[in-house]
Formats: C-alpha cells, structure tokens, sequence
C-alpha cells in the first residue's frame, strides 16, 4: 500500500476503511491497534477526516513517522490497559494476537470496532489454535461481548474479491426511531 501498488479493484486496505466509513462515523477519535510497521490504514483514514483523531499502536511501528495533532503514533503495545475513555471506536486491520485484547477492551468501555482478521493461531505454543477454531474463538468472544454489554449485533463480512480469505467483523448498534 505504502509504494501505490495496488489497484481499485485489490486495494484491501482502501477496502476496509470504506467499510468503515459505511458503518461509522470517520470523523470521530479512532484507535487502530497493531497497525504494523507502516500505518497504511491510518493515514488512509486521515485523508478523509475532516474533524477527530486517529491514534495507532504497534511497538514495530517505523520511526519514519511522527505524531501530529490529529495523528498519534505509540509504539508500544495495546493492553488491557491502554486507556480508550477518548475513543469512539477501536480497529484493527489483521491485528494477530492484539485481536483478543482489542475486542475485550472495546466492549469492557462499550466502544464500536471494526477488526479484520488474519489467520488466527497467534497464541504461546501451549495455547496454539488453527485458523478456524482460533477465528471461531474470536467470533464467540466477540458475540458474547456485545450482547453482554448491549452494543447491538455481530455483523461478518467476507471481502474474498480482494484477496481476503479471513472475516472483518463489527458490531452494529440498533438504531432507535
């Protein structure tokens, strides 16, 4: 993404902020967890705020980046104690083993997120899932957290057209008449 290799038509990334900017408001304060090294989803999301933040986590994120006042690198690790109370939504684009704690924090503070998931199995050795049992793992963890805490329905989306074999799922808050 970094480099503008990819088109229209397999642009993941593009993809995913678009279902974003479908489902939530973009121009809201944004924490992304487990950007990567280069936080492409991010500055995507920036090019079309027009107001809010977007505040990334990633410990290998590149020192070739800087904070601003409307984007703000942390290079550390998202945790259970990572304080959101600003947030108004948490993301993840393939997180790995940031997914669990992501969704937990999100629906502990009844924050909406929206995570694209990767091939799961991110755990120690002792607790090793394969792809399917780890993203069923994650969509029962992420099920049930919402109901508890009333933040709506899980919705799942498949985006195979580019490339994605893995869900990006969500939760959808009711909408009151």
């Amino acid at each position: 993404d970094e480099v503008g290799a990819f088109t229209e038509d397999n642009d993941l990334y593009g993809a995913f902020v678009n279902l974003l900017e479908e489902n939530f408001d973009i121009d809201s304060n944004i924490v992304e967890v487990g950007c990567g090294v280069i936080p492409s989803v991010a500055k995507k999301i920036r090019l079309k705020q027009t107001k809010g933040s977007v505040t990334v986590y990633d410990p290998r994120l590149s020192n070739n980046f800087e904070s601003t006042n409307k984007f703000t690198l942390k290079r550390e690790k998202f945790t259970e104690d990572t304080n959101i109370k600003k947030a108004d939504l948490i993301i993840g684009f393939m997180p790995c083993e940031a997914t669990e704690i992501l969704i937990q924090q999100a629906v502990r503070n009844k924050k909406d997120f929206l995570v694209a998931l990767c091939e799961g199995g991110h755990y120690s050795f002792d607790d090793y899932f394969d792809t399917d049992s780890w993203t069923e793992s994650i969509l029962y963890l992420a099920e049930q957290g919402i109901k508890k805490n009333k933040l709506g329905e899980l919705v799942k989306v498949d985006l195979k057209e580019y490339g994605n074999p893995y869900p990006i799922i969500y939760n959808k808050r009711k909408v009151l008449k």
